[in-house]
């Protein structure tokens, strides 16, 4: 018996976080526990209105369970730096639902005849201090052809590199992660974010991706690091605050804010590590924040235009407007209704 529907199935219950029990309780009895578990082994297969009533439960279109796996990705290569706060079942619904995301993404780009290749190897290279990390963040820049300018769009700027970017709902307890399909470079990050901490957060996942780090280095504080160099450069930091400071206003570093697209908490962390500001300092910068609720809000406050990620959706349209795949396909790579695909398309 053809094992998809099984895989399938399984997937499905995971990425809502359901136990097989769970999944029983939802559809109210229709179907026992043991023919979820002969299911799942590929022993049988549901009936036409079983199906039914296990793709509302688990909220899946139908063609979910039959779509042929196209791509090998290695789940167990999804790094969670935050897994102990996650827990286990959402780690593996996190996994479960990026796996389907990157299967519809690798799906449009053959359709449309392949996917731009990478264009970043720093393989030869092996970072061991935060110098080597800044360095490296500098090269970045270098290849992208960026100077010291602000990026104006690190979505945009990763995906002409050959970099999938997606992104997905998820709680707090969720920030971001990577890994590879088919030898391509994955960010996953979670679409619930300011735009600051996302741009942040996909800088972190690229330096997992390019950067090797000796063993014995921590690597999060490396990705750190090379994240918050890519997104301003130490140089052009300096220029705009000074080699040394003992108080820096708000105003000043809402001001790089808007322009790098960069969080203050970001910058703060950075004046410290550029010896602009002393440690003592920057502990007194936290203090303050914790302590004043009214303060902590305007540091925080998100003041860069928010990036999404549209390269898989218009390589949907544009297949569809090509004729190389039906407005049904269409509406079930983007998981939209059907009249929602046509009232988009508007062809010119």
């Amino acid at each position: 018996m053809d094992t998809t529907f099984a895989k399938r199935l399984i997937n499905a219950r995971k990425m809502r976080c359901m136990s097989q029990r769970d999944l029983c309780a939802m559809v109210e009895g229709k179907v026992s526990p043991t023919a979820i578990a002969k299911y799942e082994k590929g022993l049988m297969m549901p009936s036409s209105d079983v199906l039914i009533v296990l793709s509302k439960a688990l909220n899946m279109k139908l063609d979910y369970f039959f779509r042929p796996f196209t791509v090998a990705i290695d789940s167990s290569r999804f790094e969670f730096r935050k897994s102990s706060s996650m827990g286990a079942k959402k780690v593996e619904a996190v996994k479960c639902l990026v796996c389907a995301e990157i299967e519809k993404y690798v799906e449009i780009e053959s359709i449309l005849g392949g996917s731009p290749a990478m264009t970043l190897d720093y393989s030869n290279t092996m970072v061991e201090t935060e110098g080597e990390a800044i360095l490296m963040a500098l090269r970045f820049r270098r290849d992208m052809n960026i100077g010291l300018d602000a990026i104006a769009s690190v979505v945009e700027l990763l995906e002409s590199a050959g970099v999938k970017i997606i992104e997905i709902d998820h709680d707090r307890s969720f920030s971001g992660t990577c890994n590879e399909a088919g030898g391509m470079p994955v960010i996953v990050i979670n679409g619930n974010m300011t735009s600051e901490r996302k741009r942040i957060t996909i800088l972190h996942e690229l330096g997992h991706l390019l950067m090797h780090c000796a063993e014995g280095v921590d690597k999060e504080k490396m990705c750190t690091v090379f994240a918050n160099e890519a997104l301003i450069p130490s140089v052009r930091f300096k220029d705009m605050i000074g080699e040394s400071r003992h108080d820096i206003s708000l105003v000043e570093l809402q001001a790089i804010q808007r322009e790098y697209g960069i969080s203050v908490d970001a910058l703060m962390a950075k004046a410290c590590q550029q010896n602009i500001i002393t440690e003592r300092r920057y502990a007194s910068y936290h203090k303050k924040k914790n302590a004043l609720p009214a303060f902590k809000a305007e540091v925080e406050m998100s003041l860069y235009p928010m990036e999404y990620t549209h390269r898989f959706e218009r390589l949907v349209y544009r297949a569809l407007a090509s004729e190389m795949v039906s407005s049904s396909k269409a509406a079930a790579l983007l998981d939209v209704p059907v009249h929602t695909v046509l009232d988009r398309l508007n062809l010119m």
